[in-house]
């Protein structure tokens, strides 16, 4: 999962899961238009998926895309997502539990059109990123830049605060005066319907959860 659109250590993940014979499926939803040693995010794996939901750095509206270069489970994979239809040219005969996930060809076109100002997009939000950290360095709170031998997208750009009571603080007086800023999402243990569910050490992620903080990241910003 490429968090914030910042690629992860997916060699090292590949690697691992290669040794124990797992196959590799990428979340690289917030991940579009990221690399990692020049090659692009949901290509390591043996599937990679992709977000256009109506926040991510291009949209359709809503759905996605998978991406594969096995063709034989490309063909499975839109075989289940378009109801598992059997194709005939009156009967209506299904081989397989199959859903209706593919995008209406309004949302594809939208989706092309996007895709020809992703590399604008980047661009832009590159730019909002640098002048981030310029600033976020001259005041002295730790911005979120992009990994060793990364170029991110910067799909959310993000603050580390040293404790939980700064980083309230922070939100509080942002978002009083108008600038929308939220912490990352609350985590899934933590949440009522959950809360009793088997869980095991989250000491990190705890300690993220109680410093990070999302600023505004629009294209429009630079």
């Amino acid at each position: 999962m490429h968090t914030f659109g910042h690629p992860c250590r997916i060699d090292e993940i590949v690697a691992i899961c290669k040794d124990y014979n797992i196959d590799v499926i990428e979340d690289a939803a917030e991940s579009l238009g990221s690399w990692f040693k020049e090659q692009h995010t949901g290509t390591f794996g043996k599937f990679g998926t992709l977000s256009f939901n109506g926040n991510k750095t291009i949209t359709t509206g809503g759905g996605g895309m998978i991406l594969t270069n096995n063709e034989e489970l490309g063909n499975l994979a839109k075989h289940l997502t378009t109801t598992a239809k059997i194709p005939h040219r009156w009967d209506f005969n299904h081989d397989m539990i199959g859903y209706n996930y593919r995008l209406t060809n309004l949302a594809a076109a939208l989706g092309c059109a996007q895709m020809e100002q992703l590399p604008n997009f980047i661009n832009q939000k590159r730019l909002l990123a640098e002048d981030y950290a310029i600033f976020f360095k001259s005041v002295g709170i730790k911005y979120l830049a992009e990994p060793v031998n990364c170029s991110s997208n910067y799909w959310l750009n993000a603050l580390i605060f040293e404790n939980l009571t700064i980083q309230n603080s922070f939100l509080e007086f942002m978002n009083d005066h108008s600038v929308m800023t939220r912490p990352i999402w609350k985590l899934m243990n933590k949440l009522e319907m959950y809360k009793n569910c088997q869980c095991g050490s989250l000491q990190n992620t705890e300690w993220l959860a109680d410093r990070i903080v999302n600023i505004p990241s629009s294209v429009i910003l630079s």
